[in-house]
């Protein structure tokens, strides 16, 4: 896929996956395909990518879009590739991921007479967990299930799950871990709040605070933390795609579900931490749609690589990585779930952006506190993490954010806890 985002903007059928930064392939029928074989040792600057192929499978009947559109994901492939039936499939569906639900999405009427504009939004906060991160989780255990169920793996010698975030991913994690009956082991920086850390103790996670020490290398100790576990053998269940590739197939979903109902055109503006969800939400809906990307202005790492690289050709990012990606000196905002020192899909992230004619959009502190405020005014259980997208509509020392009723689109993601 290096140098080419074409084979993303399809549903088609998963053949592959194909390395963003070195080009290597993977075969679909590989079992743990979680990261480059290519990649040497250490280096986390590589990641994999869903390569798709049509025509688009026609969707599967039911409201849960984990069966819906099963056959467009790549743990479907997978397990087919490997031997499994398609009515298998459907079962394991169910077992594993049967509480998903195609969350709403329409205009909201309150939010487009305060700002003038025809404003859409797309509900997570009912989706499980909470947010959209079990969407990226669940396509990973998946294909763990459709992997021990084919004999390709060992279901009596299971490894710990391990994750690193600082809440609404780590609750998801959880959530799934505990109805699969895996261990997980979760790593979350020291200043988790103490109802989270609850949450997560209640689920039955084994959780592990991580803080910044002096003279530390630059980065998030919490995935320094979780990276070392993955070294003695646990399973990345990360929702970000260098830690494991498969993250990026499930979030696909929201993008189709989408586009089902969301009128062309349209600029869905969307909040950035680690950045799947960005990869996903433009894989997913296609260049049609113009997609902003919006982090704020106390940690900002993907607009920063934005400008840096300019005009540098897609295919050329992963090589320069250290130089254009780099760690956010003191990441701190209200909207503290989008605070990742990197921005770890980055290079699908701006793929994205360039194909749709999108960009970065860095939001004042103020506009993120007053986009909470106003969203839980107007009745919303949505954390403040989950306006930011909303942040990005808000009037600034330049003017106005939207034109007259212009036709945005935003998503509220991660329930305040």
């Amino acid at each position: 896929m290096t140098g080419s985002a074409t084979q993303q903007y399809a549903r088609g059928r998963v053949t592959g996956y194909r390395c963003a930064t070195c080009g290597t392939a993977v075969g679909i029928e590989t079992v743990h395909p979680f990261r480059c074989p290519a990649a040497p040792v250490g280096d986390v600057h590589h990641v994999l990518h869903p390569v798709v192929t049509g025509p688009d499978p026609e969707p599967l009947e039911g409201r849960n879009p984990f069966v819906m559109f099963g056959p467009s994901l790549a743990w479907w492939a997978f397990a087919r590739a490997n031997g499994m039936s398609e009515q298998r499939c459907l079962e394991l569906t169910e077992e594993v991921a049967g509480d998903f639900r195609m969350t709403p999405i329409g205009p909201h009427l309150q939010l487009s007479d305060e700002l003038d504009a025809e404003v859409w939004v797309k509900d997570e906060t009912g989706n499980v967990g909470g947010s959209h991160k079990a969407r990226h989780l669940v396509g990973i255990l998946l294909h763990l299930r459709a992997a021990e169920e084919l004999g390709l793996t060992d279901r009596d010698a299971r490894p710990p799950l391990a994750i690193a975030s600082c809440g609404n991913a780590a609750i998801a994690a959880a959530t799934l871990a505990q109805r699969a009956g895996w261990p997980l082991e979760v790593y979350v920086p020291d200043t988790v709040s103490d109802t989270v850390a609850r949450t997560l103790s209640d689920l039955g996670a084994r959780l592990t605070r991580c803080g910044r020490e002096p003279g530390a290398p630059a980065g998030d100790p919490a995935v320094f933390a979780f990276r070392e576990a993955v070294s003695r053998g646990a399973i990345p269940f990360s929702v970000q795609g260098p830690e494991n590739g498969l993250c990026l197939d499930g979030g696909r979903t929201i993008g189709w579900e989408m586009r089902r109902v969301l009128p062309v055109p349209t600029r869905v503006l969307v909040q950035v931490g680690g950045g799947a969800l960005a990869a996903c939400l433009g894989w997913g809906l296609g260049p049609e749609y113009r997609i902003d990307m919006v982090q704020t202005e106390g940690g900002a790492p993907l607009a920063r690589a934005w400008e840096r690289a300019g005009e540098l050709p897609t295919g050329e990012l992963g090589g320069r990585w250290s130089e254009l990606m780099t760690p956010w000196a003191d990441p701190h905002s209200l909207a503290d779930g989008i605070l990742d020192d990197e921005t770890y899909d980055w290079q699908a992230d701006i793929e994205v952006m360039r194909a749709c004619g999108g960009q970065p959009i860095v939001v004042s502190e103020p506009n993120v506190e007053a986009a909470y405020a106003m969203a839980t005014r107007l009745g919303a259980t949505v954390s403040p993490t989950g306006t930011a997208g909303l942040a990005a509509l808000l009037p600034t020392a330049d003017g106005p954010a939207v034109q007259p009723w212009e036709r945005v689109a935003i998503l509220f993601s991660g329930v305040r806890r």
